[in-house]
């Protein structure tokens, strides 16, 4: 008897901490209390701090709605019209993509090439001005490329090879490719700038 009580106890405490969970379209995953939801607008309550603030989400921009009990509510629909192209199976696996190349893409190989490409042609080209060029041109041909899955970032293995799941992590990739590119490669002109400004230009012979 004292076993079962406990047993309630315990999944009494787990329901109340359970969230409901709304799924976005870019595949992030807002928990709290939905108190609303309608085509317009998805209306949640929400921890910050010790307060409990309300917010909300444009449904468009929602998947679905799943609350504390796991039952889901649909909110993607399928219209050609409405930019809506996959079906929503199609696009829930696009979702998958999204979250796992937010998770596990790691762009390390571009990043790498990113700081050595601006801070070699700063220090070796003697560049200042024109060095400010280097980070946004590199970024922008890091978009070009194709986005390969970095190994283990796959958290589902029935996903590996979907066509849908594969366009959904590579929009992701992408995009965290070309924004660490870009901090990378500004890193690299920072640190030559200061190498070529604290190091060598002081101990260059005077004309």
């Amino acid at each position: 008897m004292r076993r079962t009580h406990t047993l309630l106890i315990l999944f009494t405490a787990l329901a109340a901490r359970a969230q409901d969970k709304i799924l976005m379209m870019n595949g992030q995953v807002i928990e709290g209390e939905v108190i609303g939801q309608s085509t317009l607008e998805i209306r949640y309550l929400t921890d910050k701090g010790k307060k409990r603030v309300e917010r909300s989400e444009p449904t468009e921009s929602v998947f679905s709605v799943t609350d504390r009990t796991g039952k889901e509510r649909l909110w993607y629909f399928h219209d050609t019209i409405f930019g809506n192209d996959l079906e929503p199976e199609q696009m829930r696996w696009f979702i998958k993509g999204e979250q796992d190349a937010r998770d596990g893409y790691k762009p390390l190989i571009p990043m790498i090439g990113g700081f050595a490409l601006g801070a070699g042609l700063t220090i070796g080209f003697d560049m200042e001005v024109m060095s400010l060029l280097i980070p946004p041109v590199y970024a922008g041909t890091m978009a070009l490329p194709r986005v390969h899955v970095t190994k283990g970032s796959i958290r589902d293995p029935l996903m590996e090879g979907d066509e849908y799941y594969a366009t959904g992590y590579a929009r992701v990739g992408r995009t965290k490719r070309v924004v660490r590119s870009l901090i990378s490669s500004a890193a690299g002109v920072l640190v030559g700038l200061g190498v070529r400004q604290l190091i060598i230009n002081p101990n260059l012979p005077d004309p």
